[in-house]
């Protein structure tokens, strides 16, 4: 047993406040070390210290892996409110200069939307601010996307924004449209098709995350009491083109991107027989960093990236 001596020893500091939440959020020691981009004995050491400060196990074992104890989930609460104003203060009180700064943002992101704009952010940054750098994280489900950006595994997410996170910060960055893409010299793209003739096609369906890129044009064919026959489901957007080029497959994707593809590989558009209206592109963040000078600074250069974007 530790005596007070030994517990005296040890300080509950912000990085041990940072594991507990990442530990209760993952309930895995593994996956909470790359959420924090620490290593797993880092973790470990870090989930030890947790015990001895709080007398509590933290994590226990479940049915099927680990799952965060009663009180370990309210210090959760108290971690993240500690963690919050302390971010506030320092955000505003610390100057930030991106010319002489080291700073990584991290952006919850599409590949669609990573070829829409991060070659042109990425390129610009490196040859003014030689110190900022970008990791892209891979899509998550939208109810997962507030703990995300609450916990500071991401700075920034870029996407349709779901009705289920409207209450992050959000600001509108292009806007978008819904288009066809299928392989040059396709039949359909010759044609006007019926909505009969669009939805018999060989479709591949783009399913980053729950949500499928062309939702609404099922939505409303199924009013019509049609449905697309899907040949292929795939969560990448970036393996479409070389899927249709050479095959009878047809696929739904945003404009933006079709323009692209159909510039660097043998494609042609095929026009939607569904009159759908454009679709917003959202970049959202937590209210915690809303007033940070450096996460103002990086919606400023992405908003100058995307200027015409769409």
């Amino acid at each position: 047993m530790k005596t007070m001596r030994q517990k005296d020893d040890l300080s509950l500091n912000f990085y041990l406040l940072r594991c507990l939440v990442a530990l209760v959020d993952h309930s895995q020691v593994t996956r909470a070390a790359d959420a924090l981009d620490i290593s797993q004995p880092a973790m470990s050491r870090a989930m030890s210290q947790l015990r001895q400060l709080t007398s509590d196990p933290i994590l226990v074992k479940a049915q099927v892996g680990l799952v965060p104890t009663a009180k370990a989930m309210q210090l959760r609460e108290f971690a993240l409110r500690i963690l919050h104003e302390m971010d506030q203060l320092l955000g505003q009180a610390i100057a930030f200069d991106p010319e002489t700064a080291r700073r990584n943002f991290r952006v919850v992101a599409t590949d669609y939307l990573e070829c829409v704009f991060m070659d042109p952010l990425v390129t610009r940054l490196a040859q003014n601010y030689p110190g900022i750098s970008v990791s892209v994280c891979h899509p998550v489900h939208p109810r997962n996307l507030n703990q995300v950006l609450e916990s500071g595994e991401a700075d920034f997410c870029v996407g349709m924004l779901p009705p289920a996170v409207e209450d992050l910060r959000h600001r509108v960055i292009f806007r978008d449209r819904v288009a066809c893409v299928a392989a040059k010299g396709h039949a359909a793209a010759a044609q006007t098709l019926s909505p009969e003739a669009f939805a018999a096609l060989d479709h591949v369906v783009i399913k980053p995350t729950v949500h499928a890129f062309g939702d609404a044009v099922d939505k409303a064919l199924s009013q019509l009491g049609l449905a697309r026959h899907i040949r292929l489901t795939t969560p990448s957007y970036l393996s479409v083109p070389y899927l249709i080029e050479k095959t009878g497959m047809v696929a739904l994707m945003p404009e933006s991107l079709a323009q692209r593809f159909c510039e660097r590989f043998a494609l042609a558009t095929v026009e939607v027989p569904i009159d759908l209206p454009p679709y917003d592109v959202y970049l959202y963040w937590h209210e915690r960093t809303h007033h940070h000078r450096d996460h103002i600074w990086f919606k400023e250069q992405v908003m100058l990236d995307l200027k015409g974007a769409g």
